[in-house]
Order: C-alpha cells, then structure tokens, then sequence
C-alpha cells in the first residue's frame, strides 16, 4: 500500500517525537544528578544541559540566568522551546490525532494522557518532591507508548514510518551527547568517575557496558560502546541498523519510488558498514570530533532525503 504525504509525515513525526520525548527525559534526570553529586551551584552544569539539548542564546534572551527555576522550565515545560518536553509530547499528540484512525486506540490513550498530565504542572512540582520520580514517570510512559506499538501495530507501512523516524532521532540525540562528551573532556570537565558513568545511564546503558568492559571506565571505551556495539539497542550503530531494517519494510508501489527508499536503505547501510570498520584506535586518533560531526549530517541528510521522497506535502503535520 502507498502511504505517502501527510500521513507518512504525521508517522515519522511520532516516531521522532516520542523518543526525543524519552531521550531528553532521561538525560534531564542523569544531569539533575551530576548537579546534586558535585554539589554545584555556578550554574555550570546546568548550562551543558542547555547546550546538549537546547538553544543558548534563546535561553538567555528570554530567561537570563541559569538557575535551577529558569532551566528546568525552559527544557520542561516552555510552550515556546520546540524541544521542550511539554512541547514535544504535544507535537507527537497532534500528529497521533490527525491519523487516529490509522494508529491503535492505545497509542492514543498513552500519549494523550501524558501531555494532558504535564500541561498541568508547574515547576514546584518537580522540585517539590523528587525530579527523579517526575522524569522517570515520563521516561516510563514513553516506554509503555513504544511496548504498546511494538505489541499491536502490524508490521506495515504505518510500523516502518514510525520506526524510522525513532531510529533516526535516536541516532542525532546520542550523536549530539557523544559531542559534548568529548567538549567536556577537552575542557577536563569529564575527571570524575560517576560524571563519567552519568552518559552510560542516561541510556541506560550502564549495566550493558559493565558486562562488557567490567571495571574499565574510560572515555575511548565509552565511545566505543556507544558508537560501535551492534547489540545494545541504543548504540549509534544499532541505529543505523534498525533504520535501514525500516526503511527496506517500506512496500510502495510506484517502482521508481521503490528504488529511491532502496538507495535511502542501502545509505544508512554504508554509514553502520563504515562503522564497522572503525576501531580504537580511529576513536583515539584525534578525529573522532569530525567524526561524529560527520554521522550527525549524515543523520541530516537522510531526514532531508526522506522527507523529499515520502512528504511531498506539509500540511496539518507538526514538525
């Protein structure tokens, strides 16, 4: 079946929207950590908070300091950030609504219910009582949205849309975490040993990595874990995977357009081959910066290609 247009686009959309939704949770709790562990109060860690996920000068222009207040507002509950998470739950609500009838109810409920619950809260909620509880109740939402889809969505063009777009999120978020890592260790921010684990449990990721390096925690085998490790569903190379398993699911019926989604496909497969063919020493060798720049405009481009082939219209969707 050919889906194309504004429902294609409202699926991926959905898709991007729930787990940048999740992403960001999970890193606003592990830093919400890091602040409370180092005991800072310079503002210092909550600005890297803003650089990995937000916009700087906007933060600055419409709040001025970086206070406790100020930046759990602005990457929670602003109206204006587009990548707030009241924001990106009620893009990812829109587009659910805009196709109900070709999503299960179930979707529906979950994500509705959340927007509907974090619409209503204020700062000192999440304060008041435990951050941690606050994020992880989201965290665990988004969770039980992609365990409700992967259990009762057929594996059809709808599946692969949404899984694409997930997968492709999931790649830029951990590429763009993946880069202030390594800004953080040049400037020697990254000396203390639970800073450090903080990227392995904001993917939680941290149980997986012990399993496989033990007691080892240095930031050439973080990187490597996260950027080469084919089996943790995380990784920057399992991504890929999944992305380019999604896009091969993809059944249209315009042959032309079949080719294109193939060439689409076989892109993410040269970026996870080209992953494949690094080792330790490519991550130590002083180019893993361009590196990691580069797989994020790769990430850039793959969006830029997809949305040319399958969203030739923009209308009704939130993007």
């Amino acid at each position: 079946m050919v889906m194309m247009g504004r429902t294609a686009e409202a699926l991926f959309w959905i898709g991007r929207y729930a787990e940048r939704t999740e992403n960001h949770a999970r890193l606003i709790d592990v830093y919400y950590h890091i602040r409370e562990e180092r005991e800072s109060t310079n503002g210092q860690s909550w600005s890297r908070l803003i650089d990995t996920i937000g916009d700087r000068a906007a933060f600055i222009e419409q709040y001025g300091s970086f206070t406790e207040q100020h930046v759990l507002q602005y990457i929670t509950l602003d109206k204006i950030n587009a990548n707030s998470l009241l924001a990106c739950t009620n893009h990812a609500r829109a587009n659910l609504r805009n196709i109900r009838e070709k999503m299960p109810a179930e979707l529906w409920d979950i994500m509705n219910g959340l927007y509907l619950w974090l619409k209503e809260k204020e700062v000192r909620d999440i304060t008041a009582d435990s951050p941690h509880l606050f994020y992880r109740f989201i965290r665990d939402t988004l969770s039980m949205f992609q365990g409700a889809a992967t259990s009762v969505m057929p594996r059809q063009n709808e599946w692969y849309f949404v899984e694409a777009g997930r997968y492709l999120e999931r790649a830029e978020n951990l590429l763009r975490l993946l880069q202030s890592l390594c800004q953080d260790y040049a400037r020697e921010e990254l000396s203390s040993y639970p800073l450090m684990l903080s990227v392995l449990k904001s993917v939680s990721g941290y149980e997986s990595y012990r399993r496989e390096y033990a007691d080892t925690v240095t930031l050439s085998s973080i990187i490597k874990f996260l950027m080469l490790n084919d089996t943790f569903p995380r990784s920057i190379s399992f991504s890929f995977q999944a992305l380019e398993r999604s896009l091969k699911g993809i059944q249209l019926d315009d042959p032309d357009l079949g080719n294109t989604v193939h060439k689409l496909a076989k892109l993410a497969g040269k970026v996870q081959a080209n992953l494949a063919c690094m080792d330790e020493d490519d991550i130590l060798s002083g180019k893993l910066e361009m590196t990691l720049q580069a797989l994020r405009e790769s990430c850039n481009l793959m969006g830029i290609r997809m949305s040319k082939v399958f969203f030739p219209s923009r209308e009704e969707v939130i993007a």
